[in-house]
């Protein structure tokens, strides 16, 4: 699995940042490969963005490819893009899991 953070500013209300991605959340749910997104924020900060969980570097790759990925980087009303690719350590996350649900 590969992860994607990415971080931006904005200059917006906590409204319009709910209404925002209440809006965006069926588009990403359509990206093929992508397991989940999760939307992030910090009003005070004014930094926006979205960790992502990808399947495999081809899904992330397809979508750094892909034009809401360029909406998203060439929007101009954000700046100060900060974006990382990150690869899961499936072993370690997976013993992690097992023990997780030993305790449950």
């Amino acid at each position: 699995m590969h992860i994607l953070v990415i971080n931006f500013n904005a200059e917006t209300t906590p409204d319009q940042f709910n209404e925002l991605v209440k809006e965006d959340a069926p588009i990403f749910a359509a990206i093929d490969g992508l397991i989940h997104k999760n939307f992030i924020f910090n009003h005070e900060e004014k930094t926006y963005g979205g960790v992502y969980m990808f399947e495999s570097k081809k899904a992330l790759n397809a979508y750094l490819d892909g034009d809401i990925y360029k909406s998203i980087i060439e929007n101009p009303d954000w700046s100060n893009h900060l974006i990382r690719h990150y690869e899961v350590h499936s072993e370690a996350s997976e013993i992690q899991n097992m023990i997780k649900k030993g305790a449950a």
